[in-house]
């Protein structure tokens, strides 16, 4: 998830700036806004929220109301399965896969 930090430059306009990690598309790298470029130096989290590689089985969980196959998307990964983070600020972590 990103977060947008929003406010007034010196002309009035609005400016935003992204202060959660993530991929430069532009430089093709990861930035993290305490330690800037990090690279390659990336950890994956997996989601906390019980999904499977960031979906539910619908039927799996109502049969009776759910068609074979039916799934829907995490609200906490967005499908993703987890979420790719900073490697110097989660070395530490337990959950983080480096």
């Amino acid at each position: 998830m990103l977060v947008l930090d929003v406010r007034l430059n010196s002309y009035g306009k609005m400016a935003t700036k992204i202060t959660e990690f993530h991929f430069d598309k532009k430089q093709q790298t990861w930035i993290c806004p305490k330690h800037g470029d990090v690279g390659d130096n990336t950890a994956w989290v997996h989601c906390w929220n019980g999904c499977d590689e960031g979906w539910f089985d619908d039927y799996a969980e109502d049969p009776i109301e759910c068609e074979p196959g039916e799934v829907s998307m995490c609200s906490e990964c967005l499908g993703e399965g987890g979420w790719r983070v900073c490697g110097d600020c989660n070395i530490d972590n337990p959950d983080a896969e480096f």
